[in-house]
């Protein structure tokens, strides 16, 4: 009997799209001699849909139309089986899941928040647990271990918004220490979102980074 694997992606992030292309990528590369593989695609605005059409990128183009013949579901747990069950009036059982394989980018997703999801359900998952998604997606939480950790690190400083709007002529200062060029990155962003590089000062206060 194949294992069924429940691939979730999409989700409430800025890296929505990156999400929908890597999962889509490993979709079409798992061993389906071993696993059924069930797409749970999350929508921006956090609804969640199945259904076979969600392995196709064509899909995503019109939104609408993935609505329309997609499943929307809830995902639940009942005596020892987790369920992926239809929404609205007509409840129905669409198809029961063994483990779940998150591939999310960003917040809302690969930082800890599916996991906690999962983990409270005690259904399995591939990856790392809560606090190992957390810590490796914000980079100034991450800088901190491995400084504490007696790793070598280039010179950095972190700063929230609020500190800069405050302390402009101090942030000012601590960077013009690093030398530039520098570069600005959100902390809890990846896949280059937000990625700066500034060779001034002028450059630099144009796009202060973010925490």
């Amino acid at each position: 009997m194949k294992i069924k694997l429940g691939v979730i992606f999409g989700g409430v992030s800025v890296e929505h799209e990156v999400s929908v292309i890597t999962a889509i990528q490993a979709m079409n590369n798992i061993d389906t001699n071993r696993y059924d593989v069930i797409a749970i695609y999350i929508t921006k605005d956090g609804d969640w849909y199945t259904g076979e059409m969600l392995k196709d990128i064509k899909i995503y183009s019109d939104m609408d139309l993935l609505k329309r013949y997609a499943n929307e579901v809830v995902l639940y747990k009942t005596g020892g089986r987790f369920i992926l069950q239809s929404k609205g009036f007509l409840k129905r059982e669409i198809t029961e899941v063994d483990i779940c394989f998150p591939i999310m980018h960003g917040t809302n997703g690969e930082d800890g928040s599916i996991q906690g999801l999962l983990e409270m359900l005690k259904l399995p998952y591939a990856g790392c647990d809560v606090i190992a998604a957390g810590c490796g997606q914000d980079k100034s939480v991450m800088k901190h271990m491995l400084e504490n950790s007696g790793l070598p690190l280039c010179p950095w400083i972190w700063i929230y918004g609020c500190d800069y709007d405050e302390n402009k002529d101090e942030i000012k200062a601590k960077v013009a220490e690093l030398g530039y060029p520098v570069v600005l990155k959100p902390a809890c962003l990846g896949s280059s979102v937000g990625i700066v590089i500034a060779h001034s000062e002028e450059m630099c206060l144009s796009k202060p980074p973010m925490k």
